[in-house]
């Protein structure tokens, strides 16, 4: 049977790469959009499956939309976000989100949600920065004591900095230290501003349509290693977000992560 799938923001860069994505795949099946009041939908238009009637509508008018569908995929807002996830939680449908910059109250959200519905979330859907995720606590442990840097890159229109995808790996590299990543962090730096012990910097450059860089610095005195991801278009993000919706549906109420796709159980 075809995954029934609402694009959320389907006028914005990542809703048409998931509307193209799912175009190249016969088991997913694209019922409807959501966008913004008063948003346009431009060039990229979401029809039932039937393919005969335009199926785009704002969340106030959409409600429909989610009782023909088993998951919403959203890359939109944090506010978007908390809505989107309180109105899967009301229909009873999967919701998988990949925005980033949420406020704890935006999670706070996601977890409320997650107590009816499965709820996948992750600040980065490729499956290369979910395998980075995965190794980095074991070599951050192995390589205790080596000085440890981020450095993120984006295009000139995102939003929030540093990327939700360099504090994960923050947060990893922190997790195999045994340490709490706010207390380490050190977000670019300015003046004077020799490198405190045990600190870990994550910096943030934007410019150009970069769709996502970063790479994990680990040095010593006498070596360094780099582990680097980088996406060549927002394809990957787009494919890992269905995956992750295929990896959703159907599975018990809870809130779900990149380490339960690499595991499944």
């Amino acid at each position: 049977m075809s995954m029934r799938v609402i694009v959320a923001g389907t006028a914005g860069r990542m809703g048409r790469e998931i509307v193209s994505a799912a175009a190249q795949m016969p088991d997913v099946t694209i019922v409807g959009g959501l966008v913004r009041p008063g948003g346009a939908t431009g060039d990229n238009r979401c029809y039932e499956s039937a393919g005969t009637a335009e199926r785009t509508a704002t969340l106030s008018d959409g409600r429909s939309l989610l009782a023909a569908a088993d998951v919403l995929i959203d890359f939109t807002t944090p506010k978007g976000t908390s809505a989107y996830a309180k109105a899967c939680a009301e229909a009873g449908i999967a919701f998988v989100t990949g925005t980033t910059g949420l406020a704890a109250s935006d999670l706070d959200e996601l977890q409320a949600a997650a107590t009816r519905v499965p709820v996948f979330y992750a600040r980065n859907m490729s499956l290369g920065v979910a395998t980075l995720l995965d190794a980095l606590p074991a070599i951050a442990a192995a390589l205790r004591g080596f000085d440890i840097e981020i450095v993120e890159t984006h295009h000139r229109h995102k939003a929030d900095a540093p990327s939700g995808t360099a504090l994960a790996l923050a947060e990893a590299i922190a997790g195999g230290l045994g340490v709490v990543v706010d207390d380490l962090a050190s977000f670019g730096r300015h003046g004077i501003a020799p490198r405190q012990r045990g600190e870990i910097g994550i910096h943030a450059v934007r410019g150009g349509g970069n769709p996502g860089e970063h790479q994990v610095m680990f040095a010593s005195d006498g070596e360094e290693i780099r582990l680097s991801h980088r996406s060549f278009s927002r394809r990957a993000y787009a494919e890992g977000a269905l995956r992750a919706a295929s990896f959703v549906v159907g599975r018990a109420p809870r809130l779900y992560g990149v380490e339960d796709l690499l595991r499944p159980g």
